[in-house]
């Protein structure tokens, strides 16, 4: 994630930002407006907030997301990233091209292809990045029906197929205590001599 991050322009990393740290879909992005943005400010440092997901923008159509209006907790990197938006105008667009104009319908998706192959990186698409999101909230330890409302997925058997490439994880794990047992086994073996 940090190498599509460095990547990319600072117009391009408040965007890629947004759906990294806070798993919104690409449309959903397109239309976030500075009201739906409230930091948490300490020592004058952004650290914190939420976001409100009020609605999405399709083919220049302004439509309410399917599970509803949701609020998604803004990180302490994604923070970081809005820390000027409360300079902005109260509806103007939080996510904006080079230019500053809002992202058409399929920028968002053209300026990833560019950031990513500057980065180096083969085989990803501008979803890796709410993937990314959704898989870091399970990694956490956040219970699996909050990361369902936060992505705004309307069943939880959408949220439960992030699980499984949590599976990497557990494999990891396993060779890890596989990995400690045998220490163990051998420093015990070597005590007894």
């Amino acid at each position: 994630m940090r190498r599509i991050l460095e990547a990319a322009s600072e117009a391009h990393r408040r965007s890629f930002a947004i759906m990294a740290y806070a798993g919104l879909r690409p449309n959903e992005v397109r239309a976030l407006r500075r009201r739906d943005v409230r930091l948490r400010w300490e020592r004058g440092e952004a650290v914190g907030g939420f976001l409100s997901v009020r609605e999405g923008q399709s083919h220049g159509q302004t439509h309410t997301p399917k599970t509803g209006q949701r609020e998604v907790p803004i990180a302490a990197a994604l923070a970081r990233v809005f820390g000027s938006v409360e300079r902005e105008l109260r509806d103007g667009f939080v996510a904006v091209n080079d230019r500053g104009e809002p992202w058409g319908q399929w920028g968002l998706d053209q300026a990833f292809e560019r950031v990513r192959k500057r980065a180096g990186l083969e085989g990803w698409s501008v979803y890796c990045l709410r993937h990314y999101a959704i898989t870091s909230w399970l990694r956490a330890g956040v219970p699996v029906h909050v990361v369902q409302r936060m992505a705004g997925h309307k069943h939880l058997s959408t949220t439960q197929r992030y699980v499984h490439y949590l599976k990497e994880d557990l494999e990891e794990a396993g060779r890890r205590i596989a990995r400690a047992a045998r220490g163990l086994a051998h420093a015990q073996s070597s005590h007894r001599e």
